[in-house]
């Protein structure tokens, strides 16, 4: 096809239109190993927990975000972060409490935490939601405390 294009003094509609079909037959070609590249890319995010390319990295100039909760409630990570939260733990230091992780308007849970339990965060959350059991499950006085680090 470059040769093609040099002699261009020389050039007949038939030589053009064959040229015009190899490069259709190319950018199909393209598009399909494009298209198998994005599909080895979300495999390995499934696998191996890769973020998003919209995911914002994590710095370590940043401090993280460190709370305590000693009730039920929402806490909105991203907002606070100023991205997801893809690093950190949960800690639950008393009472049992389940935890609902929100990311991208979806909400997973629940995930039954004992006292003492922790769990690692390496995916990325929005939001997660505790809610402890009412005190009437309780023999002594329910002393809820959970402790979030996240970066």
């Amino acid at each position: 096809m470059l040769n093609l294009l040099a002699g261009a003094q020389n050039l007949n509609v038939n030589d053009l239109l064959d040229a015009l079909a190899e490069l259709r037959a190319s950018a199909s070609k393209i598009s399909c190993i494009e298209e198998r590249l994005e599909a080895i890319q979300r495999i390995l995010a499934y696998e191996h927990g890769m973020p998003s390319k919209g995911l914002p990295a994590d710095y370590r100039q940043n401090l993280p975000l460190i709370v305590q909760i000693k009730s039920g409630g929402r806490v909105d990570l991203a907002s606070a972060l100023g991205k997801p939260a893809t690093r950190g733990h949960i800690w639950n230091m008393n009472d049992p409490v389940d935890v609902y992780f929100e990311n991208q308007g979806k909400r997973v849970g629940p995930y039954s935490l004992r006292g003492g339990d922790k769990l690692e965060i390496s995916f990325a959350i929005e939001a997660l939601e505790l809610e402890f059991l009412p005190p009437e499950y309780y023999l002594d006085t329910p002393n809820p405390l959970v402790q979030i680090l996240a970066h």
